[in-house]
């Protein structure tokens, strides 16, 4: 529900915005823990350390897109502060699409580089296969950031947040089912993984439709 920040006591409305944005945050790191957690129990120490041999270049590309899709939030947050949903659609098509080109440049680029990362981090021989194989299907869906971000923009961090913790919890069955019925290794974890960020970002689509 779109939330006006101009009005209203300002303490109030910051700390009700702000608090759903610090629980996502946490959440968000929910998907990697759970990913190591499942495949650490149920694939054996090699499949997690596959798992967690790129963490940080993921993080880094996640970070990149989470910025660029907050800073696509601005303008639109800025008119619809001052009531102009004209130019505010304007801004949320345009934003939108340069989301989409983002993503696609970013999936192809990192996908191509995908086995030259993973040699620079030193990965070892014996958990390449499974490190690549997770770490390719993770940047195959980086795009699911831009919905939530335009919802933050017109003061809703709540719904965002619900959609994000579904995401979560969906992402532990989803993990459950790849993996042990089945069968598919790392990859079933990135599987699991973007495809709740998927439904999360599909649930938003629906949301502001």
């Amino acid at each position: 529900m779109a939330t006006s920040m101009v009005k209203g006591n300002p303490v109030k409305l910051m700390l009700s915005f702000a608090f759903p944005l610090l629980i996502g945050n946490l959440l968000q790191q929910t998907y990697n823990i759970i990913d190591a957690a499942i495949v650490g129990q149920a694939l054996g120490p090699e499949a997690l350390a596959s798992v967690g041999a790129s963490s940080s270049v993921q993080f880094l590309v996640l970070g990149f897109c989470i910025g660029c899709c907050a800073g696509f939030g601005v303008p639109v947050a800025k008119y619809f502060g001052a009531g102009k949903l004209d130019k505010m659609r304007d801004y949320i098509f345009n934003g939108a699409a340069l989301a989409v080109l983002i993503a696609a440049i970013l999936t192809t680029l990192c996908s191509l580089l995908c086995a030259p990362i993973l040699h620079l981090l030193s990965v070892p021989s014996d958990i390449f296969a499974d490190a690549y194989a997770y770490q390719l299907v993770i940047f195959l869906g980086i795009l699911y950031n831009y919905l939530s971000s335009i919802l933050r923009a017109v003061g809703d961090s709540r719904t965002p947040f619900l959609f994000l913790a579904f995401s979560a919890i969906l992402n532990i069955f989803l993990d459950l089912f790849c993996i042990i019925i089945l069968h598919l290794g790392c990859a079933g974890a990135a599987i699991a993984t973007i495809s709740a960020q998927a439904i999360s970002g599909l649930l938003c689509l629906f949301f502001i439709s």
